[in-house]
């Protein structure tokens, strides 16, 4: 259910008591004050609330998920600033309280129009009078300067060597919403693309690539900071000649995006993953809506008609749980790589990934088996049960 309360609400109150992962590892019991959609203080357990929580439940940082290609049934691409509002409100039911818009490889204008939709219908939101959901916190092109051998489902005859031009051209288009790019480091005009948008402080992640590790120490050396989805895509982590990935495992400026489903990467790889990167590692969908006859959900993943995985069916919440039992670590530690990571890998970890006093109250609250039972964004209700809301409606009245 989706709350909408009126932008004229005073909106201070005290939530809780209930168990607090703060989104660095550590959890202790508490209640949280928040006032014009800001944590002010993080007081004890002990005393008053105008907001409870069901017992034994845990507020924790929303989530963001920095690689989603749509929402539902909607795509970016083709859907563009439609699937927007969706995508706002189906990540709110996830715990989520930001996501990164991804334009997947098409024709060269049909990506640059998808993304100034894209970038427009996300402005309107956070300009409008109402908190619908959560932040379409910016756009992340895949591709199109991919390397053919490993462009998976993005087609090869859209793939285009990177320039100057076309790296100012993606930029102009969203309207200063880009975020990042994924890249093959090794393909035509890259380099010169990586100085540029690593100069405007856009993020550039390596994927779709036939690099090796040395290639992926000159990558890093030239501005790329991430890795997207670990694995695949990419050469295997071989023990004699290793991939790009190993780079990005070994360097610590970067962080490693990983598919937390069972499916794109075995649960034991994923605890090796884990054991080495700890907070470097973010989890990330690259949620796929298996829209139009080309595509199917099976074994757990969206494929392309040849069988190609195409991307993924996976939910924040169900990443951070797979995370758990895969890992064997408790849900604060497992909470991080889809908060404090994400946020820290767009910039933003000053604003929001933790809680901490001055942060934005952008808040998922848990059951005591690990299911969302609210989303908070900026301090506003944005989905839950009823008698939460209610209350919650009540806690941010006029004041």
């Amino acid at each position: 259910m989706q709350s909408r309360i009126s932008s004229k609400v005073s909106q201070s109150y005290t939530l809780g008591p209930a168990r607090l992962a703060l989104g660095n590892g550590k959890a202790h019991f508490g209640r949280l004050a928040i006032d014009n959609g800001r944590i002010t203080r993080i007081l004890d357990g002990d005393g008053p609330s105008d907001l409870g929580v069901p017992q034994n439940a845990t507020i924790a940082p929303g989530m963001i998920d920095v690689h989603t290609n749509g929402a539902d049934d909607m795509l970016f691409n083709r859907d563009q600033g439609n699937a927007v509002e969706i995508a706002s409100q189906a990540y709110a039911a996830q715990g989520a309280t930001g996501f990164v818009a991804t334009i997947m490889t098409a024709p060269w204008e049909s990506m640059l129009h998808a993304a100034s939709e894209v970038a427009e219908a996300a402005h309107s939101l956070l300009e409008g009078p109402q908190v619908a959901g959560a932040r379409c916190l910016g756009i992340h092109f895949e591709g199109p300067f991919l390397n053919s051998k490993f462009r998976r489902v993005h087609r090869h005859d859209w793939l285009i060597p990177a320039s100057l031009d076309r790296a100012k051209a993606m930029i102009e288009s969203c309207g200063g919403a880009l975020v990042m790019v994924t890249m093959a480091p090794e393909a035509e005009g890259v380099d010169e693309a990586t100085r540029f948008f690593h100069a405007q402080g856009i993020i550039c992640s390596a994927g779709h690539t036939a690099a090796r590790y040395r290639d992926g120490i000159l990558a890093i050396g030239l501005g790329f900071r991430t890795l997207t989805h670990a694995f695949n895509a990419m050469p295997p982590l071989d023990h004699r000649e290793p991939s790009i990935l190993a780079a990005f495992m070994q360097e610590e400026r970067t962080t490693v995006q990983a598919i937390c489903d069972g499916y794109h990467i075995a649960p034991v790889m994923m605890d090796i993953l884990y054991r080495t990167l700890r907070e470097r590692l973010v989890l990330a969908t690259d949620y796929m809506a298996p829209a139009g006859s080309g595509y199917r959900i099976e074994g757990g993943v969206v494929r392309a008609e040849d069988g190609t995985i195409a991307g993924s069916a996976l939910r924040c919440d169900k990443a951070v749980r797979n995370l758990m039992s895969y890992a064997s670590i408790p849900f604060e530690t497992a909470i991080v790589c889809a908060t404090a990571a994400p946020a820290k890998l767009l910039g933003i970890e000053h604003e929001c990934g933790t809680l901490a006093n001055g942060k934005r109250a952008d808040l998922s609250i848990w059951s005591a088996e690990h299911e969302i039972l609210a989303t908070i964004v900026s301090g506003r209700p944005v989905h839950g049960n009823r008698h939460l809301l209610a209350t919650a409606a009540s806690a941010t009245s006029v004041g």
